[in-house]
């Protein structure tokens, strides 16, 4: 968004300046915390993406919104979730992540090797948040675990088992990404 976009945008939210500040930062509020309710990855992320494409429509050709401007970005912000859910759907199904998981006493110090290896590739290909949300999560043990999942959740302004949805999500690309990480490791070392 350019500064001329942006400028435009908090206009049209409010002709006082400070009550366009306060509007945008309570639209922006809602709508992470609508994105976050939803289960999408990034929430903030998305909410700024509602404000792009409103501030790229305004005062454009066949511009012609009457009413509430916060309507308009909830308007945008269900396009975006059909968006996001559709992007969830590739998430791997709960029934081939179970096919994932290999008893212990099959695995070797060459597989652990590889597995663990492929855990920091997959890792580190995550976006920021979800990177700090998985590990965090799994930080603590007993006691210190409930309350830093507690504060985690508060933090990302979701219920615990909001927090836990998305955690699954997580979990269930990197155990899909971490199989076909091993997969290629274990082909490359029988040829």
């Amino acid at each position: 968004m350019t500064q001329d976009q942006f400028d435009r945008l908090l206009a049209w939210l409010s002709e006082d300046p400070e009550e366009a500040g306060r509007r945008y930062e309570d639209i922006r509020h809602s709508l992470i915390k609508l994105f976050t309710w939803q289960g999408c990855a990034d929430a903030e992320g998305l909410a700024d993406e509602v404000f792009d494409r409103a501030a790229a429509r305004l005062g454009g050709p066949g511009w012609s919104y009457v009413g509430d401007p916060a309507h308009y970005c909830y308007g945008v912000a269900k396009k975006l979730l059909y968006e996001c859910r559709r992007r969830m759907k590739s998430h791997a199904p709960l029934d081939e992540v179970a096919r994932l998981t290999v008893d212990a006493s099959e695995v070797t110090e060459d597989d652990s090797e590889l597995e663990h290896e492929c855990l920091g590739l997959c890792v580190g290909k995550l976006d920021a948040e979800s990177r700090e949300l998985i590990m965090v999560y799994y930080a603590l043990e007993k006691r210190d675990k409930i309350e830093a999942r507690k504060a985690l959740a508060e933090r990302f302004g979701i219920s615990i088992n909001n927090l836990r949805v998305r955690l699954y999500r997580i979990r269930a690309g990197l155990e899909k990404c971490i199989g076909e990480c091993t997969e290629k490791g274990s082909r490359r070392e029988m040829n």
